[in-house]
């Protein structure tokens, strides 16, 4: 009996909580529902500008892909075009260097046959003058005053010749000193080419190597 007058007790005070709470607690949810429905829509505006934003975004980047794409390009064209450079300037550096050497070997092989020429002249002429000494030497002792007259007129031609073999020599060494500087010239001139053509490239590959090779043409015809 007890048990049922507790079990009543409880059923009357739930039923009075539900009876005065209940429709509070509807009205509170109502709220908090237009709440929700606010704060959703507001969560839908920001999601459609996050979305345009993103869209935005996109083209963007696509179109700094794009650029990005075209400056590769641009860049293996320039390698491209700097290795062209670079071989062009490495061919013309060793027709240089191979130019420079036969020419001076030629002129040093012309010079050298024209010493020798002369070397063996005077070697002639050196061998002559001690034979007529030595005939003067006989003249002397025969009292041939006569031939001996002969004799000296001889030996100062050949003393005059002998002259002018030394003093062709001497000129001939002249020459070739001076061929040499020629040549010391002709390679600080083909070096300061080359350094030209180097500086020239970053700007202006095609055009450095142009100039380059004008220059090089130029320096030929000046040899």
């Amino acid at each position: 009996m007890r048990d049922k007058i507790v079990s009543f007790l409880i059923i009357k005070r739930i039923n009075f909580f539900l009876f005065f709470f209940l429709p509070l607690l509807l009205s509170h949810m109502s709220c908090i529902s237009v709440n929700h429905k606010k704060d959703l829509m507001k969560k839908n505006e920001e999601i459609k500008d996050i979305a345009m934003e993103l869209q935005l975004k996109e083209k963007t980047i696509a179109d700094i892909l794009d650029r990005l794409s075209w400056k590769d390009q641009e860049i293996g064209r320039l390698t491209d075009e700097l290795r062209n450079s670079k071989t062009i300037i490495a061919s013309l550096s060793k027709d240089i260097e191979r130019l420079r050497e036969t020419d001076l070997l030629e002129h040093l092989s012309v010079k050298d046959q024209e010493i020798g020429k002369l070397s063996d002249d005077l070697h002639t002429a050196t061998t002559t003058i001690e034979s007529l000494k030595n005939n003067i030497e006989k003249l002397q002792k025969i009292d041939l005053l006569e031939r001996l007259s002969v004799k000296d007129q001889e030996i100062g031609k050949l003393t005059d010749e002998l002259h002018t073999t030394q003093s062709t020599i001497t000129n001939l060494k002249t020459d070739i000193g001076k061929l040499c500087e020629i040549d010391v010239q002709m390679e600080e001139k083909k070096e300061e080419v080359s350094d030209k053509i180097e500086e020239g490239i970053s700007a202006d590959p095609l055009r450095a190597t142009s100039k380059a090779s004008l220059e090089i043409i130029e320096n030929k015809k000046l040899e």
